[in-house]
């Protein structure tokens, strides 16, 4: 099975690491801090393995059953904590099926508020029971806090504390992710505007330097593939209403832009560059894999357990009148093309950047920073050789 393959390596790795991870999925800081974190996790009762993946998993239903994969591979009894690029799961034959999907929330939770693996593996850390410090951010905020409020749990109002508590994380569970949510949607309508952009730019530029009588044909090859993949994706933008349907054109776009680069180092007597890997259109929201678990509530609380994140709002694209991927760039590549012959799609009239940027309202103007989104490449080790790859 492609599944089991997959996982071989994963296990065999984790048999002598605590931590392991797609290349380019964590910086040298966050292995730092996720060796260091694992380490004070090892205890007599069981391993504790943490598996950051950079590219979504294909073979497996959820990021739950790749987990319980990895963990019957390692054998033995223990906890395995699998980060996927949308989804966190918790895989135990120590805890019960709700200990193990609370915490798998409670990481995400973290995740999606800090932004951080090492901040929300703790946090899986703590909701299984395990008392693990750190010098500084979030816990020594949590010890603070624990300062003045635990004296006043323990002298007789346990259920308003408890109560007052669990409220709170759950409304700071959908704050962080309608906050991360409005953070992506905002910089991915961004990032797809400026690649269409940039694309309509290098059309124009390059359209009468391609027919040109020193133009080589392959200088021109490129540019009538960068050509017909701009109108192709013109054509796809107009009718995509939805998040993945934007997800869906957005490589596309990519494409076509290298393809006019390409077409302009050859005019240039430079070699062509190599063909990019799209980064990951939407940063990402992490949610706990799996179906909820009924949750009971906690003792003396006086409601159920905080919700898990909820989903983002969905954006429909196709609501406004005017197109906010056709920039004026966009429309006039577009009326150059189609008098040159080429077949071209109707689309609503461009949206200038001022009504972009009204529509978008408080979203983000540029795209937000990721964390290791470059190339796709194998499973590496922490460590001391977290250089080398498993096949």
């Amino acid at each position: 099975m492609a599944g089991a393959q997959a996982v071989d390596p994963i296990v065999e790795d984790l048999r002598n690491n605590n931590v392991t991870f797609q290349q380019d999925a964590l910086s040298d800081d966050e292995i730092d801090e996720l060796d260091s974190s694992a380490a004070k996790l090892q205890g007599g009762d069981g391993y504790f393995k943490v598996v950051v993946l950079k590219r979504s998993l294909t073979d497996f239903d959820d990021a739950s059953a790749f987990a319980d994969s990895v963990r019957s591979g390692l054998g033995g009894r223990g906890r395995v904590v699998v980060y996927t690029p949308s989804e966190v799961a918790v895989s135990s034959n120590l805890d019960s099926s709700d200990a193990s999907h609370k915490a798998a929330t409670d990481a995400a939770t973290a995740f999606n508020e800090e932004g951080s693996y090492d901040d929300a593996t703790r946090a899986a850390a703590r909701s299984l029971g395990f008392d693990i410090s750190k010098s500084s951010g979030s816990d020594s905020d949590s010890s603070s806090a624990g300062s003045w409020l635990w004296p006043l749990l323990l002298i007789g109002v346990p259920v308003l504390g408890i109560g007052w508590l669990m409220w709170r994380a759950a409304r700071k569970m959908r704050e962080g992710a309608a906050a991360a949510s409005a953070q992506e949607i905002g910089a991915a309508e961004t990032k797809v505007r400026t690649a269409v952009d940039q694309v309509a730019n290098g059309l124009l530029e390059l359209a009468d330097r391609v027919e040109q009588p020193n133009a080589s044909p392959e200088a021109k090859a490129a540019f009538t593939r960068g050509a017909d993949m701009f109108t192709s994706t013109q054509e796809m933008l107009e009718g995509a209403d939805t998040r993945p349907e934007l997800e869906e054109v957005y490589p596309k776009v990519v494409e076509a832009g290298w393809n006019i680069d390409v077409a302009r180092a050859l005019l240039d007597g430079q070699p062509a560059p190599p063909k990019p890997e799209p980064e990951d259109l939407f940063p990402r929201v992490l949610r706990p894999s799996g179906p909820p678990a009924d949750l009971p509530a906690a003792p003396g609380s006086v409601g159920p357990a905080p919700a898990p994140v909820p989903a983002p709002a969905e954006p429909h694209y196709q609501q406004p009148s005017m197109s906010p991927w056709i920039t004026a760039a966009a429309m006039a590549a577009m009326t150059m093309l189609s008098q040159r012959g080429m077949s071209v799609p109707r689309t609503r009239p461009s949206m200038d950047d001022g009504a972009f940027g009204n529509w978008t309202s408080s979203l983000p103007p540029t795209p937000a920073g990721g964390r290791g989104r470059g190339g796709r490449g194998p499973i590496v080790a922490s460590g001391r050789h977290r250089g080398r790859g498993v096949a």
